[in-house]
């Protein structure tokens, strides 16, 4: 079985390379050729127009937007690796009575972590992809990260601050939302939201 501690390095490793890109496209360097060539100047400097817009189309749909404001309320937990208090050993806690607000793509909040100790987190939450499924009935994909504090020695840390990422999967229906949360840790997690 995998490392889990690997599986969040790498994850967090990816999560803030993507995040570093930028316009700043992949460190691409402007290298003379040794072979002079005749060059329509005003073609390249629409090629060039050309690809810093696509860079920054693309930077864009990785940010995506802000998360809609929303209370949060209450999460459940599954532990991939057996240890949960449903389908595992018994270990885990996975009642992890979630409490916290989203407000201008800013979340913060509070809830009972895998060890039955209370974590508190503050983060970004981003929207990449939202669409109506029905007249009623919105799907939103989106991302959070940030700083979380209370995982002790659980989790990898620096002076008691953790890392935290997940990717968000929600379904929408009158302002009330359903999150599945896929966390890096090897967690998944259901919570609810009410839109505000």
């Amino acid at each position: 079985m995998q490392n889990p501690n690997i599986i969040k390095i790498i994850f967090l490793i990816f999560i803030f390379s993507i995040c570093s890109i930028g316009n700043n496209g992949f460190c691409q360097e402007n290298i003379p050729s040794p072979n002079p060539v005749s060059i329509d100047v005003e073609s390249v400097d629409d090629n060039d127009q050309q690809n810093k817009e696509s860079d920054s189309d693309t930077w864009q749909k990785i940010k995506g937007k802000k998360a809609k404001d929303a209370l949060l309320l209450g999460m459940w937990s599954h532990h991939l690796k057996g240890s949960g208090e449903y389908w595992g050993e018994g270990k885990s806690n996975e009642q992890n009575h979630l409490f916290g607000l989203r407000f201008k793509g800013l979340s913060a909040g509070t809830f009972l972590g895998s060890h039955n100790e209370r974590a508190w987190f503050v983060g970004i939450a981003r929207e990449v992809y939202s669409r109506k499924l029905t007249e009623d009935i919105r799907l939103d994909l989106g991302y959070t990260f940030g700083p979380l504090f209370g995982y002790g020695d659980h989790l990898p840390d620096i002076g008691g601050v953790s890392a935290f990422a997940a990717g968000t999967i929600g379904f929408t229906w009158y302002g009330l939302g359903v999150d599945i949360s896929i966390i890096p840790a090897g967690v998944l997690t259901i919570g609810f939201r009410i839109e505000i």
